[in-house]
């Protein structure tokens, strides 16, 4: 049977415990149950190399506000530190260089995923990091997605205009929905996860 490194098992389990304590019923809770009992399986560990870029330098200023709220989300901050020494950091693929304070200033690593920690292609479950006034421009994807805040920082999905969820609040993208995220004064850190796999009790966002 495969094992999970107790690191990375104990994020995905701070990670279930964090939504499902903020989870209403409906389309996010349901993506959140299919996501965390597809986790139930370990799959194949990921060959990715570590990689930090230079926002990385962000990532301990950006967990220590985290960590000072104390409960579920101090403790899913600390479970993202113990695995930050293996994580692949890249940039967003289409960024270049002349794009300004955005090309250094985020960065996004696959937790579980297929560059992951974890090699699985049903379930995606990453982390974005941005320096501080950075805007992570707006995009799609068929997967539905839930973002969990880790520190301040502004959102915008659909026709929306810009909201602040705050540290510990969830943004739930349905599929295809474009969305963007601004980091203000402070840096951003979000978690986000996906579902991309078929299941028969998760028909309304699931991917073709």
């Amino acid at each position: 049977m495969t094992m999970r490194p107790p690191e990375l098992q104990h994020l995905t389990d701070r990670l279930e415990v964090a939504l499902d304590a903020r989870l209403e019923t409906g389309p996010a809770r349901d993506l959140a149950s299919v996501v965390f009992a597809a986790l139930r399986r370990p799959a194949t560990a990921g060959d990715s190399m570590p990689q930090r870029l230079p926002v990385c330098d962000q990532f301990d200023r950006a967990l220590d506000r985290v960590c000072s709220q104390g409960g579920s989300l101090a403790e899913l901050g600390l479970a993202l530190k113990s695995v930050d020494p293996v994580l692949s950091w890249e940039r967003r693929p289409t960024a270049t260089p002349g794009d300004g304070g955005f090309y250094d200033g985020h960065a996004n690593a696959t937790i579980v995923g297929p560059q992951g920690i974890e090699r699985r292609d049903d379930v995606w479950i990453g982390v974005s990091l941005m320096a501080p006034h950075v805007t992570y421009p707006e995009h799609h994807h068929p997967p539905a997605e839930i973002y969990i805040a880790l520190s301040p920082g502004a959102w915008r999905h659909g026709g929306s205009d810009w909201f602040t969820p705050g540290i510990g609040g969830l943004i739930y993208n349905v599929a295809d929905t474009p969305h963007a995220m601004r980091a203000g004064p402070e840096p951003l850190l979000a978690i986000w996860c996906l579902w991309t796999g078929k299941s028969q009790v998760w028909p309304r966002t699931a991917p073709p």
